[in-house]
């Protein structure tokens, strides 16, 4: 699954510009914890965070620098924000999305076209495609796969969000397109697409 798949892509973002007073304001009226911070050519040059907030306030205790305190808080969001932010390709695979969410302690990871922003995925947006069940998108992927021949010519079987598909048809050229389908859906963490198993005769 990749990120364009489960990102957000109405994204409220905030100018370089804007004062802190109204990144505070934005963060505290929409619930969120971060904005992506873009130029007027919508490129993404950083992010602020609540806790950009916070340390722009109380310095000393954040830094651990009393001469931090002396020099007064930012009051603008080039002044605090933190930059450069770190920007996931759309075309990333969601255990990308999930490194950057733990390694760098992000609970907001922008998502990049290049240098543009696109979109935002969220902890909860990863969390809320890990609680699908098995069942839920084995039938969602059966259901992408009724272009190539029907449901009838693919087996589906998932465990614990990891896809196995095998075609019936034993048609090897559609094989790439029936993966490209599978990792589509929603809760999908890899899908793997083969010939039909062999059978086993006795006697």
């Amino acid at each position: 699954m990749r990120a364009r798949e489960i990102m957000t892509r109405s994204v409220l973002t905030v100018l370089p510009t804007a004062t802190v007073g109204k990144a505070s304001e934005m963060l505290t009226y929409r619930g969120f914890s971060a904005l992506p911070v873009v130029d007027d050519k919508g490129a993404l040059v950083g992010i602020v965070t609540e806790a950009d907030l916070i340390r722009n306030r109380f310095p000393s205790e954040s830094s651990g620098d009393p001469a931090a305190a002396t020099q007064g808080p930012g009051r603008t969001v080039a002044e605090v924000m933190t930059t450069p932010a770190v920007g996931v390709s759309h075309d990333a695979d969601i255990s990308v999305l999930a490194k950057v969410m733990l390694t760098e302690h992000r609970r907001c990871v922008p998502i990049v076209d290049g240098t543009k922003l696109v979109g935002v995925v969220t902890r909860r947006d990863v969390v809320r495609v890990l609680s699908r069940t098995d069942a839920e998108i084995a039938a969602d992927v059966r259901k992408h796969l009724q272009v190539l021949g029907g449901q009838a010519r693919w087996s589906v079987q998932v465990t614990d969000g990891e896809v196995v598909v095998r075609d019936l048809f034993d048609e090897a050229s559609d094989r790439p397109v029936a993966q490209f389908l599978a990792e589509a859906v929603p809760g999908v963490i890899r899908a793997s697409v083969g010939a039909p198993e062999p059978t086993v005769t006795t006697g």
